[in-house]
């Protein structure tokens, strides 16, 4: 049984989100899956993994974020705080729309960043698993303002690729999170999948924080760059990760 769905849910603060769930059985549990910034449910990294669940009998969920793919909102609203908030938004509604009670989280870089975030006291997070994620370790000491956000600051967003912008209040906002600290506390299993020629997030980062967590499994990628842009990378991404989930 694969049964198919696009929905649109409400945030916490009256927008839209949009989703799509594939149900292929009739237990409680579910893995959700959050992009990457600037993208959406509809990435490669996001539907290769969606494809990988269907296709082993694995109920998942894939959606976009506040002002990302056909959610509402715009780069005002895109803040940290609001993606977490957002990730608690579909868990709620998962749970309530569809029964839903047992949750494994995957992000996808800056979505590492926000599952990583996510109320374990009013969750039951399975385990949570990490790619190539953008999880700020080696932040400076002193967490002062970086270029981008004293330009953010100046005229009111900072331009990054694609025609996107990030808002001051998302710098403010983003520097509130230390999440590499956060993992360190958390007990659950996690496992890091990281490429060793990712030019965005250092494969070290992962490398750093995996060695510091309680109950971390870490599988580094020789050559592959972030995203997994390489098939075979991408193949060995996805077997390593459903081979986690299974056992």
């Amino acid at each position: 049984m694969i049964n198919e769905e696009k929905i649109f849910y409400p945030t916490y603060n009256n927008l839209k989100l949009c989703g799509v769930i594939n149900k292929t059985n009739e237990n409680y549990e579910i893995v959700v899956i959050c992009h990457a910034r600037t993208s959406s449910k509809d990435s490669r990294p996001t539907t290769k993994i969606s494809e990988e669940l269907t296709k082993n009998s694995i109920n998942n969920f894939r959606f976009d974020f506040v002002g990302c793919g056909e959610s509402d909102g715009s780069y005002n609203e895109y803040t940290v705080s609001n993606m977490v908030r957002n990730l608690h938004d579909t868990l709620d509604m998962l749970n309530k729309k569809y029964n839903y009670k047992n949750f494994i989280l995957i992000g996808c870089s800056m979505g590492g960043r926000i599952v990583s975030n996510v109320d374990l006291n009013k969750y039951d997070i399975k385990k949570i698993i990490l790619w190539y994620p953008a999880i700020d370790y080696g932040r400076g000491l002193f967490n002062i303002p970086s270029k981008k956000e004293k330009i953010a600051k100046k005229q009111g967003y900072y331009p990054i690729e694609n025609g996107w912008k990030l808002s001051y209040e998302y710098f403010k906002d983003e520097r509130k999170y230390t999440t590499y600290k956060r993992l360190q506390k958390i007990d659950i299993p996690l496992l890091f999948v990281h490429g060793t020629s990712d030019p965005y997030v250092s494969y070290k980062s992962s490398v750093n924080t995996s060695k510091k967590c309680k109950n971390a499994k870490l599988y580094l990628i020789d050559g592959a760059d972030h995203g997994f842009h390489n098939d075979e990378h991408m193949k060995e991404a996805l077997k390593v990760t459903l081979n986690f989930i299974k056992n």
